[in-house]
C-alpha cells in the first residue's frame, strides 16, 4: 500500500501533518505562558516537546546524564531529543531534515513566495556558498563550546538546579517575543537567506543541520549510483535541493545530503539510484526509510516517557 501511495507524496503529507502538530504545540505553549503571566493557574499544560528547541539545555543534560548519572528534572525532553537526533544521524543520516523539521518546510514556503515575486533560482558563486555555509558550523562550534567547556563538570549539578536553567524555554521564547535591535537584525538575516536561496536556512544557518552533517559522515546508508544503469541524463542533480552532483558520484558522501530521495524519485532509469548499504544491491525505499525515521522520533521518546523521563518537574 505504501508503494502504491508513492514515496514523495508520503513524505510531503508527513511533513505537513507534523508542521500542523508543531503549530498546535506553539499555540498550546503560548497560551500556557500567557496564563502564567496573568497570575492564574494554567488550564493548558506545558507541552514538554518544546524542549526540543533547547540544544544547549539538551546537550548539558546529556553530558550530565552520561558523565555523572544526573537526571535533568526540568528539561528532560531536551536531553532525549538531542540523544535521539544524534543517534538517528549516525544510523540514518539527516533523516530529521527530510521528514521532521518544521523550519525546513516553512523555509521552502518562503523561498517559493520569493520565487513568485522575483522569479529565478539564485545560486551564489562557490566562494560565497562556502562562506555562507560556514555560518552554521560557527554557530555549532559556539554551542559545543558552551556544552563541553564553558560549564565545568563540578558546576553541572548547580547549573541544572538554577533558576536560569529552569526558565530556559521562557528565555528562548523571549528572544523572539521581545525583539531587540540585535535580535531583530539576526532574525532578518535568517529570513533573507531563507527566502533568497533554495534550502537557505538548512544550508547556511541551521546548527542542528551542521551537527547532523558531521555525524552523517559516519552513516553506512547512502545514495548509491549504478554506473552500468545510469544514462548520465543529470535529472538527479537537477532534482537535488542542495545542488549535489549526484550524476557524477557513485556514492553520495556530501554532508549536505538530507536523504530526501528527490534524486531517486527523479531518476528515469530503474535501479540506477538507490539508498542502501555498501556491497549490498538491496534498496531501502523512501516509504520504509520514512517509517523507520518516524518510529525513531515518535516511539523512542514515548518509551522514555513511559519510564518517567520526559515530563518536566518544574513547578508553575
Amino acid at each position: 500500500a505504501l508503494g502504491e501511495l508513492g514515496s514523495q507524496p508520503l513524505r510531503s503529507w508527513a511533513r505537513h501533518l507534523l508542521l500542523l502538530c508543531w503549530g498546535l504545540v506553539a499555540v498550546q505553549y503560548g497560551l500556557h505562558v500567557w496564563q502564567l503571566g496573568q497570575g492564574t493557574s494554567p488550564w493548558l499544560v506545558r507541552p514538554d516537546v518544546v524542549d526540543g528547541f533547547l540544544p544547549i539545555a539538551g546537550g548539558l543534560g546529556l553530558r550530565a546524564w552520561l558523565g555523572q548519572g544526573l537526571v535533568d528534572p526540568h528539561h528532560p525532553a531536551a536531553t532525549i531529543t538531542v540523544l535521539v537526533l544524534s543517534l538517528s544521524a549516525l544510523l540514518l543520516g539527516r533523516a530529521f531534515c527530510a521528514w521532521f523539521c518544521p523550519i525546513g518546510l516553512v523555509g521552502e514556503w518562503l523561498h517559493g513566495l520569493r520565487n513568485r515575486l522575483l522569479p529565478g533560482e539564485w545560486t551564489p558563486p562557490r566562494w560565497l556558498d562556502w562562506l555562507l555555509r560556514a555560518q552554521k558550523f560557527l554557530v555549532l562550534g559556539f554551542l559545543l563550546f558552551i556544552i563541553l567547556l564553558a560549564v565545568p563538570a563540578a558546576a553541572l549539578p548547580g547549573y541544572l538546579a538554577s533558576p536560569y536553567h529552569q526558565a530556559a524555554d521562557m528565555k528562548m521564547g523571549a528572544f523572539f517575543f521581545n525583539l531587540s535591535l540585535v535580535s531583530g537584525l539576526c532574525l532578518g538575516w535568517v529570513l533573507l537567506l531563507t527566502a533568497t536561496f533554495r534550502q537557505g536556512f538548512c544550508r547556511y544557518l541551521c546548527p542542528y543541520g551542521a551537527w547532523f552533517a558531521l555525524l552523517g559522515l559516519l552513516t553506512p546508508l547512502r545514495i548509491r549510483r549504478d554506473p552500468a544503469r545510469c544514462t548520465g541524463c543529470g535529472a538527479c542533480t537537477a532534482a537535488c535541493p542542495n545542488s549535489i552532483r549526484v550524476h557524477s558520484s557513485n556514492t553520495v558522501r556530501s554532508p549536505e545530503c538530507t536523504a530526501c530521495y528527490g534524486c531517486v524519485s527523479a531518476c528515469p532509469q530503474a535501479g540506477a539510484l538507490r539508498m542502501g548499504l555498501p556491497r549490498s544491491k538491496k534498496a531501502l525505499t523512501l516509504s520504509l526509510y520514512g517509517l523507520v525515521t518516524l518510529a525513531a522520533f515518535v516511539f523512542v521518546p514515548q518509551a522514555f516517557r513511559a519510564f518517567g523521563y520526559w515530563d518536566t518537574d518544574t513547578p508553575n
